[in-house]
């Protein structure tokens, strides 16, 4: 698959792109800003955005609200394409802010090749679900 990865973090990207790589897929566009994901979200070529959980800015008491208007954004922009959030798995507040604007799942942190593998199963049979497909 060809994922749409955001995240402040170098580390985090390049961590991310290593484990899709060696899962079979390819990271095609890597971002560090919410604005420069919006752009390629609309005219690039990817399958699923992976949105990090908290990016720079964000007030602590507006987290959720900020990932919720982030997630419902990229869905209305590119319905089509599931948004994941990226978030460490004691951030249950922020993971269900995200299910209820709309993102298809969560991925926690540290990313793992099994992590994504299941996920990224999960859409894909749920997408199969959607078209009709046994």
């Amino acid at each position: 698959m060809r994922l749409l990865v955001i995240d402040d973090a170098p580390v985090s990207r390049a961590h991310f792109e290593h484990v899709a790589h060696a899962a079979g897929h390819a990271v095609v566009a890597s971002v560090d800003r919410f604005d420069a994901a919006m752009e390629y979200a609309v005219e690039g070529d990817y399958d699923v955005a992976f949105l990090d959980g908290r990016l720079p800015g964000d007030a602590p008491g507006d987290a959720c609200e900020t990932l919720a208007a982030r997630v419902r954004a990229l869905c209305v922009a590119v319905p089509e394409r599931p948004v994941v959030v990226i978030a460490a798995i004691d951030e249950v507040d922020l993971i269900r802010a995200a299910r209820v604007a709309g993102a298809a799942g969560a991925l926690m942190r540290p990313v793992s090749r099994s992590g994504l593998d299941t996920l990224l199963a999960m859409l894909v049979e749920a997408s199969d679900e959607r078209a009709g497909a046994p």
